[in-house]
């Protein structure tokens, strides 16, 4: 691995000498990661030196995801690869990619080559998520009496990893517990939250109800709200005629 770098076709003794030696006066640290589709993602990663004053620049690296076939960038000169990968100074090991995807989420080995040596045990993993659209709301039927069933529907999409739906009313009452979650997996991998409440008794005192969509971590992403319709009393069946639907038949 890193052999590409310096142009030898198989390891020599000169190569282990000098990687081993690089190794021991310099390394390479770098922090997990956590991406967010379509933004950039930031790879810290910093030189950890035996002599603080050693002045450092970097004139080649290569990074490889761990399971693929080759490098996805390379600089070396020129840069190849996926022209997602950026390494915005020479001096500083810090990576970045851009237009973030769910396919770079994984675990990645760096070589770097530098002016004081090659350090080619740096690793680094990347997470990724994906916010959620603002929620949906919508109920059946349309307009409901008070002390009458109703269905309240709450959707949202495009997220990652799966997250949850939470339900709560105008007074703060927390109805979870009594709500159905359906998710659903698209081809991208990206998620769609469909939770359904029940409610066989309305009471008009609950004021509007809030649904509130919660990522893989339980951190609020976004929420909407629904004021139910609720349909005044049928006046006429004071006179003995039959209400259905509160629409008065005589």
């Amino acid at each position: 691995r890193g052999f590409w770098l310096l142009g030898f076709s198989h390891g020599s003794v000169l190569f282990n000498t000098v990687s081993s030696l690089s190794a021991v006066l310099l390394s390479v640290d770098c922090q997990s990661a956590v991406g967010v589709v379509g933004q950039t993602t930031e790879i810290s990663c910093s030189f950890r030196k035996r002599f603080p004053d050693q002045s450092i620049t970097i004139t080649a690296v290569t990074v490889t995801k761990r399971g693929a076939t080759g490098p996805v960038f390379q600089m070396n000169g020129k840069v190849q690869g996926d022209p997602r990968f950026n390494l915005p100074s020479r001096e500083n090991p810090s990576l970045q990619i851009t237009n973030t995807a769910l396919s770079d989420e994984g675990l990645y080995e760096y070589v770097v080559v530098t002016n004081r040596g090659i350090i080619q045990d740096g690793t680094f993993r990347i997470s990724v998520t994906a916010n959620y659209s603002k929620p949906v709301m919508n109920s059946w039927p349309v307009k409901t009496a008070d002390g009458g069933p109703a269905d309240l529907y709450c959707n949202a999409s495009g997220g990652y990893p799966s997250g949850t739906i939470h339900w709560f009313d105008g007074t703060g009452t927390n109805w979870t517990n009594r709500a159905t979650l359906e998710i659903t997996e698209g081809e991208d991998k990206l998620v769609h939250l469909s939770s359904r409440l029940s409610l066989t008794s309305i009471d008009s005192s609950w004021g509007e109800f809030r649904c509130v969509v919660l990522n893989s971590r339980f951190i609020p992403e976004g929420e909407s709200t629904l004021r139910l319709r609720i349909m005044e009393s049928c006046t006429c069946c004071s006179f003995r005629k039959s209400c259905t639907f509160q629409f008065c038949i005589g």
